[in-house]
């Protein structure tokens, strides 16, 4: 076998470990670097940490439409969720994400495509480059990837994805002609998940590989506030996916328990943070709920992890179509690392890809957005609740389940690959 070292060129427009959508490309550069492999990134940030004296990073200056709202006072990362309502401006957000507006207008831009590309011919040509891996959101990345692998045929492409172009694998979209050629370019296809693999491989006939993520290093979380001490917190970070989200009967019971138990009542808290907190409002506003309701615009990314820390349950919500399930969020490896039992709650129709991934999580509880499943959530509720009510603590992750997760275990698919083909 080659035990010559591979040489692999990231292409991560955000590459940053507390930069939630750079997360994936951090970790599994970082492991490559630790493997032996030598490892390139390009992004428009610097990779600060230990790991950045394993790692060659090269900056690229980026102008795109979120660098221009953020100079006009919008908040970095926003997205359809946060934008004032309008016709025009959701089709013009819509329009960003169509070939070719997201190539010269979307995330990254024609500036950051251009210098980026110009630099990565740079690179492969000095440093013999033999793999480029790169992650779709932003499409900008592929992009760039692309353009290498036109001028240098022989490099290994890994074409990466955590995410979906569009709902309906059975139906031909408009955007497929384009994508079916970029796809054609990748020597090999890797997905987040096996939903969203299997979407990619029956769209274009390809196979794929599993390659799943691991959980974030998370510095330890910040002494508890006498006021959270005292209460029992049910907690949910991070955006709110509005065309697809719900969780009626876990809204529909805390009510219930509220009305039913003064000391239920008396001791809950349901805190959100982050960039839907209007839409949440709603929610508690509809439930009847906004009384027990902590609610907070977007927090950097560490009160985010204290916050998923102190609560006794994290909450995450997610959904299947006809066509696509596996929606594992970036938010439900981090609710692992802070151990604390997670609800998650699943809009439509079975997923039994998630229902296998929670089976080990002994503290933890997977239910549909249906009436069935209503009693088996209020028995999981009040469980934790009466455990804390007694001891002050609730069941956390045993640490062998945290091994498995870690980034040297889920990593290790995309480690063969790489050695097998250098």
């Amino acid at each position: 076998m080659n035990s010559t070292p591979a040489r692999i060129l990231f292409l991560s427009y955000y590459c940053h470990p507390q930069n939630l959508t750079a997360t994936r490309n951090y970790y599994l550069s970082k492991f490559l670097a630790e493997a032996g492999h030598e490892v390139h990134i390009i992004s428009k940030g610097v990779v600060n940490t230990e790991v950045s004296k394993k790692i060659k990073n090269y900056k690229v200056s980026a102008l795109d439409y979120r660098a221009m709202l953020e100079r006009l006072g919008v908040k970095e990362g926003v997205t359809s969720t946060v934008i004032p309502p309008g016709p025009w401006i959701q089709w013009g957000y819509k329009l960003l994400l169509r070939y070719p507006f997201n190539k010269w207008l979307g995330e990254g831009g024609g500036f950051y495509y251009l210098k980026a590309v110009k630099l990565a011919l740079k690179l492969v040509r000095e440093n013999k480059i033999t793999h480029i891996f790169s992650s779709y959101r932003p499409m900008a990345d592929l992009f760039i990837a692309e353009q290498i692998k036109i001028a240098f045929p022989q490099i290994i492409w890994i074409g990466d994805f955590r995410d979906v172009l569009w709902w309906e694998k059975t139906n031909v979209h408009y955007q497929e002609t384009w994508i079916r050629a970029l796809i054609s370019r990748m020597d090999y296809i890797s997905a987040v998940t096996k939903g969203i693999g299997r979407f990619w491989g029956e769209v274009f006939q390809r196979t794929f590989i599993t390659l799943y993520n691991g959980i974030p290093q998370v510095p330890e979380q910040i002494k508890i506030s006498d006021e959270e001490r005292n209460k029992f917190t049910i907690n949910y970070t991070g955006r709110i996916y509005t065309e697809f989200q719900q969780a009626d009967i876990l809204f529909q019971l805390l009510k219930e328990l509220t009305v039913t138990d003064e000391s239920f009542a008396n001791d809950l808290c349901i805190r959100y943070s982050g960039i839907s907190s209007k839409h949440w409002k709603g929610w508690m506003q509809k439930f009847g709920l906004l009384s027990y309701s902590r609610i907070e615009n977007q927090t950097p990314v560490q009160q985010a992890w204290d916050a998923q820390a102190r609560a006794h349950i994290n909450l995450l919500l997610t959904w299947t179509t006809s066509d696509i399930s596996g929606f594992i969020h970036g938010k439900f490896n981090e609710y692992l690392a802070a151990r604390k039992p997670i609800l998650c709650v699943i809009e439509g129709g079975a997923d039994p890809e998630l229902e296998e991934i929670y089976t080990p999580l002994t503290n933890s509880l997977l239910v549909y957005n249906a009436e069935i499943f209503k009693e088996r959530t209020r028995d999981f509720i009040l469980k934790n609740y009466i455990l804390w009510k007694s001891t002050a603590r609730v069941e956390e992750l045993p640490e062998s389940i945290l091994r498995s997760y870690q980034w040297n275990e889920t990593g290790k698919p995309l480690l063969n690959l790489i050695t097998s083909t250098r």
